[in-house]
């Protein structure tokens, strides 16, 4: 009888997207790369990611919850207090969906391509649980936090003001890609052009996905009762 501590990792991934990255876990937990892990569902808030298609090929449940479709903010809403409140309701309505005890809770989340930027009323009751949230950025810590990193890269390059950059596997925080950083990758400007350093990126991102949430994985299952 397999024990807690052997027991898989139960894993939760969000993705938004295409969701190449969450392929990649998928991949990996099928060739045994990333061991002691299991995914348990998806959850997307684009009803029309990818991600969904890979799940269901894999037969992983998913779930779609969304800040609009769902009802937590009007669409087209510009006043900035109420767009604050409805991300607050929307994610504290996604921690509970996520801790509920009518499915199986994560120990981990991986956030895959998920384009949501998550307040503290998410976070808290997270971490309070002790679930671990880890995210992939494709910039090395302190540079480029945020949104069109890539792209942000590539002009210092083009003027001449970088000649790398980087991928990075860290823990979530309400700091936008500042959280601790689990796994880093420097990846050198080769003089390509921005979509082929975008797909030589990715390539790599899939890679840093995969050893990331091993490498948390097994400091989950180890850590079990202790």
């Amino acid at each position: 009888m397999t024990g807690p501590e052997e027991s898989p990792c139960r894993i939760l991934v969000m993705a938004s997207g295409f969701g190449s990255n969450f392929q990649a876990l998928i991949d990996a937990i099928s060739t045994g790369q990333l061991r002691n892990s299991r995914i348990i569902s998806l959850i997307t808030n684009r009803r029309n990611a990818h991600a969904i298609v890979r799940a269901e090929e894999a037969g992983i449940p998913w779930e779609y919850f969304n800040l609009i479709g769902n009802g937590f903010l009007q669409k087209g809403e510009t006043d900035q207090q109420k767009v604050a409140e409805g991300r607050q309701r929307y994610d504290a309505a996604l921690a509970a969906r996520v801790l509920s005890t009518d499915k199986e809770r994560p120990e981990l989340i991986v956030l895959a391509g998920w384009m949501h930027v998550f307040s503290g009323a998410f976070l808290e009751p997270i971490e309070r649980a002790g679930v671990r949230i880890i995210n992939i950025h494709p910039a090395l810590p302190g540079e480029f936090d945020g949104a069109m990193a890539i792209e942000r890269a590539f002009e210092q390059f083009k003027a001449g003001r970088l000649t790398r950059t980087g991928i990075m596997a860290h823990y979530v925080i309400d700091e936008v890609d500042r959280g601790a950083p689990i796994v880093v990758q420097e990846i050198e400007w080769k003089g390509e052009e921005l979509e082929e350093l975008k797909e030589r990126m990715h390539f790599h991102e899939h890679e840093l996905i995969v050893k990331a949430t091993a490498k948390v994985a097994q400091e989950i299952v180890e850590g079990r009762g202790t």
